[in-house]
């Protein structure tokens, strides 16, 4: 966990603390030490981005990612559909999302982890 995020999770501790925005920790720094986090071999979204193409020039696509994020003008893309064989005929769907968007995601869920982590007990498992 990032030194932002271990400080975020001791605020969380007291419980007369209350976050009101989040937003300031959406960094070029953090967006890096989120990227690589992420499955590299994982499938393109609506797009067809793949993920070694969004690393092609990453240091400018983080950059203007955070400034669209700050400035409000991010647009979640839509999500690409398939459906996975389980056996018997049957399938499920599944929601494919951009590389873009999955970077998002999985940097907004560490925030709220390191905020709603301290909520659960030893045992729990989510």
């Amino acid at each position: 966990m990032s030194t932002t995020l271990t400080k975020i999770a001791l605020k969380a501790k007291d419980p007369k603390v209350q976050f009101t925005s989040l937003a300031h920790l959406l960094t070029p720094a953090y967006l890096r030490e989120t990227w690589r986090k992420m499955n590299k071999g994982a499938a393109s979204g609506i797009d067809g981005e793949t993920m070694k193409q969004f690393s092609n020039n990453l240091e400018a696509r983080i950059e203007d990612l955070v400034t669209r994020l700050k400035s409000g003008k991010y647009k979640v893309p839509n999500i690409r559909g398939v459906d996975i064989p389980k056996g018997k005929g049957k399938t499920r769907p599944l929601g494919i999302t951009t590389v873009e968007d999955r970077l998002v995601q999985k940097a907004v869920a560490g925030i709220v982890s390191a905020i709603f982590e301290k909520d659960f007990l030893e045992c729990s498992y989510g």
